[in-house]
């Protein structure tokens, strides 16, 4: 054991007839509690982040008093439910299936928002879930699921690149978002058109907690964990097009989106600094 070397080279180094140092027995439980602490510390703030996401779903607005297609009407998509933002985004209802051969329908929630779907079916590599294609106010890109950076691998070691990541891609000046006191605000650069639209949104931890942004003449991508809630995507979905919308900014020339289209401004690679 690394521990028990440690103690036993000391000892030796001084001497067969020494004592060993007071100080080892202190390292010797150290050692042990640093580990313990550096997994539990995670682990705690990732459960009570969990613990607010799940009462926001709770106290947020249901499906059942949702309109398809009623997106327009909702100034703050923080206060629905995933289920209810992702009924107003959609173009048509959601069908789980069944579809060809399969019992259930994966892609139901892109496809619902007129998006093509690509689902993850590998049992050994790292790959994401995909979602792209145009809606009202651009081409889209969604990413669920393991980033750029581990495509591909079959090892993780940690969860800072399984992240969700959303891109609108419109012509926006340049600046940077992240969560404040619970809700989205600008931390970089000035957009006065974004700043009305991020006023009529209430405060929300369990809902905008981890939010991060940054927009450009390339669009504007979102980024946060996928770990506690894997489907808080369709919150920045809503933003990306609320803010194309209040700010009426241009949509881009069509690219060649699809499962191999890299992510601007590097976000696909690495998360957004705020």
């Amino acid at each position: 054991m690394p521990i028990a070397w440690l103690i036993t080279g000391v000892v030796e180094s001084g001497g067969g007839n020494e004592p060993a140092p007071t100080w080892i027995p202190i390292v010797a439980f150290a050692i042990p509690a640093l580990i313990v602490l550096a997994v539990l510390v995670p682990a705690l703030r990732g459960r009570r982040r969990y613990g607010k996401a799940q009462r926001a779903q709770r106290e947020g607005v249901q499906p059942t008093s949702v309109a398809l297609s009623s997106v327009r009407s909702i100034g703050d998509g923080g206060s629905y439910s995933t289920e209810a933002l992702r009924r107003a985004l959609a173009v048509a209802e959601e069908d789980w299936g069944p579809v060809d051969d399969l019992p259930h329908n994966e892609g139901a929630s892109g496809e619902a928002l007129g998006l093509k779907t690509k689902i993850n079916t590998s049992t050994e590599l790292l790959n994401p879930n995909l979602m792209w294609g145009k809606r009202e106010f651009g081409q889209v890109f969604i990413r669920i699921g393991p980033d750029e950076k581990v495509e591909g691998g079959t090892e993780l070691y940690s969860n800072r690149h399984i992240r969700q990541i959303s891109t609108l891609r419109v012509n926006a000046p340049e600046f940077v978002m992240g969560e404040r006191d619970g809700k989205p605000a600008i931390v970089e650069g000035t957009a006065p058109d974004v700043e009305e639209v991020l006023a009529r949104i209430q405060s929300n931890v369990g809902v905008w907690e981890g939010f991060t942004a940054k927009a450009g003449p390339e669009g504007i991508v979102c980024s946060r964990s996928v770990v506690t809630q894997p489907d808080f995507w369709i919150y920045d979905l809503w933003l990306l097009e609320r803010i194309a919308q209040d700010a009426k900014y241009p949509p881009l020339g069509d690219a060649q989106i699809g499962p191999s289209w890299e992510i601007p401004y590097g976000v696909g690679r690495k998360s957004i600094d705020v």
